[in-house]
Parts: structure tokens; sequence; C-alpha cells
């Protein structure tokens, strides 16, 4: 698992791609695409890699020189060079399915703000052959690091105006404040009057990671930092830190109270509460006017969040739910086997520091009638 910070200094496509590359992914991966020929606007194209330390911190720098005539294009041609990259570079099906979905959020959050459809709207300063570069080698070499599991602070945006094609723009600009909405990507300010996370970046984060309010506890396994263009007031960098999956449990406590319902309602609801929840337990009380009620409570992973509460939505007769995140404490496991009989017995074993627990499986002492 990775997890990216740009809760400081924002995001951009280049940025991500030199965080990968800082933390080992494959740069050679990214030299593939000097040899794509035949984009229409497209003369010439440079990628260099560069060490160099912003206010101190030592950073990888990829930077992508084009001799681009044609740097506006319409949807449906963003897709068509997509494809034809893809092949040119050897991407993967996964990578290219996935650069396809940051482009089509762009193109959405773009047709968003001018009324146009998706396939049809005009990009400007997204419209780059770089903009494919990054989309498809950001999954590349995702995949090549062997990470595809992702997850992100909220993205600083920066404050104040930027220049565009449409003049003057309000920090974020519409196409990022677009994707924030759909997509529901926490935003934060800053005093630096900047641009500090492009829609690319935002694209990209969009489609790939979960978000988390803060950093939750993790064991850091390798950190790799990648650097933006800009010298800013604060190191215009984006740190990359590849995780222990084991230490990352961000974990949501649902509940709702339940007046309206029937046994045999609550009965299937758990069943199907239980494909995407770590846990669910059924409480009764009192509610108002003191009718009795069941109070439904699921434990869920930060990831399954909204799934789990469509499908309350879907499988009760609630209409709201209240949640919060919580922390576990939990023992290690792991089964193990031990001779028992003319076979073997599963024993789940539990620790935790000096403390140890043993378990055997209930189903591994019964014999095919139920007997013990």
């Amino acid at each position: 698992m990775i997890i990216f910070e740009p809760h400081l200094s924002g995001v951009s496509g280049d940025m991500l791609l030199g965080a990968l590359v800082d933390l080992g992914a494959d740069f050679s991966l990214l030299e593939r695409f000097v040899s794509v020929k035949n984009v229409k606007g497209l003369s010439g194209l440079e990628i260099k890699k560069e060490k160099l330390k912003k206010k101190g911190i030592s950073a990888t720098r990829i930077e992508i020189i084009l001799d681009e005539q044609a740097r506006t294009r319409h949807g449906h041609e963003m897709f068509e060079i997509l494809d034809h990259a893809s092949e040119a570079v050897s991407a993967s099906s996964w990578a290219q399915q996935k650069a396809k979905e940051a482009i089509l959020c762009l193109l959405e959050a773009e047709a968003n703000v001018h009324g146009e459809n998706a396939k049809e709207v005009h990009l400007h300063e997204t419209g780059s052959f770089d903009t494919i570069l990054d989309c498809l080698g950001y999954f590349m070499l995702l995949e090549s690091l062997g990470e595809k599991e992702i997850l992100s602070t909220p993205i600083c945006v920066g404050s104040g105006v930027v220049n565009t094609c449409h003049g003057l723009l309000p920090v974020p600009v519409p196409a990022v404040t677009a994707m924030a909405c759909s997509k529901g990507i926490p935003i934060v300010g800053s005093k630096v009057e900047e641009e500090l996370a492009t829609p690319t970046g935002v694209a990209l984060l969009a489609v790939s990671a979960v978000f988390c309010k803060a950093l939750p506890s993790i064991v850091p396994l390798k950190v790799g930092y990648g650097a933006g263009s800009k010298n800013l007031e604060v190191s215009n960098v984006l740190r990359a830190t590849v995780v222990s999956e084991e230490s990352v449990e961000e974990t949501i406590l649902i509940e709702t109270t339940l007046d309206d319902i029937t046994g045999e309602e609550i009965g299937y609801a758990i069943s199907k509460l239980q494909e995407t929840s770590k846990e669910v337990h059924l409480l009764q009380g009192l509610g108002k006017k003191n009718r009795p009620v069941f109070v439904l409570r699921l434990l869920v992973d930060l990831k399954e969040l909204d799934m789990a509460i469509k499908a309350l939505f879907e499988h009760t007769t609630t209409i709201g739910v209240r949640y919060w995140p919580v922390s576990r404490a939990k023992m290690e496991r792991a089964v193990e086997a031990i001779p028992y009989g003319d076979g073997f017995v599963r024993v789940k074993v539990s620790r935790h520091g000096d403390l140890q627990k043993e378990k055997i499986e209930f189903n591994d002492l019964m014999d095919d009638k139920g007997d013990q």
C-alpha cells in the first residue's frame, strides 16, 4: 500500500511520477513514451529525471519537454491517443483502463463546468500529450512497484487566482472543484497564493485513492518524494510512503436505529450487510415514545464506507445513519495445524507481546454426524 500526502504542497501529474520513481519505480517505463509516433501535433518528446532539493528535502523531479503544436484536444481524441500510446509503450490492460478512468474524470469535470458532452468537450491546458503520459505512466509505475492500493490525505489546492485560456480563474480552478464534488474528494486551502493542485493530479488520485482525513497509524517501509516545478515558501514536494498493509486499519463504526422493520427483513439485511462489513451487531432498545427498536451497528473498512451506507439504505427501512472513525487493538492471529486422532485439527493462535491464546476450530472436533 502507498500513502500520498498532498495536504501541504498539493499534487500534480509530474509530482506523482517523481514520487513513484523516488520510491524505486522503473523510470525506463516513462522513457518508452519517447518512441510514441504519429500523434497529431506532437513533433518531439524528451523526459528527464533529476535529483534536487526543495527546502532541504531531496526529491526526484520528472520533467516532460514537448515539441507540440496541438495542445488542445476533444475528449474522443484523448481516448484515441491513449489507445495508440498504450500499444506503443506496451502498457498492460489494467494500466490502460485506469488511465482511461482518469481521463474520463477530467473530461466529465470539464463538461460539467462548460455544460457540454464529455467526449466532445474541448480540453485546453489538460489537452496536451503530457496528460496522456502522466495518466498512463502513473499506473505503469504503480504496477512496476507491485502496488495498486492507494490512500491519500486531503488535497491542498492553494489560493488566489490563476491565468488560463479562459482568463483569470479562482484557485481551485472549476475543474478541480467539479471533481471534488463528484468524487467526494476532501480539499483544503492554503496561504500560499498559487495553484497547488492541477486537474490531472487530482484526477489521478480521484480514481486510484481512498481518502483519509489524516495520516493513519502506519508502519512505514519506504519513503519517496516527488518534486514540483514551483519554488514556494513551503517545500514543494509530494511524499509517498510504502507501508505495511497490516499496519493500516482505518475502521468506521456505522449505526442506525430501526423501529419499522420485521424480523424477516432484519435477518435478510444482516446477511447482505455481512458481505461488506468486518462485524455486524444487532441490539435491542427503546426509542421514541418508548417503542421497541433495533440498533444496527456495522464495523467497516474506510474504503467500504460508501458501499455499506448504500447497502443500509437499500436493505433496511432506515433513512439516515450515523458514523465515526474508531480505533481497534487486536492480537496477531495465525492458524496452526496440530495432530489429533488420525488427522489434524486447526488451532487459532493469538499473540500480543508475551500473551498467547489458543482455540481449536470447533468444526474440526465434530465428526460427520455432528458428534464430538
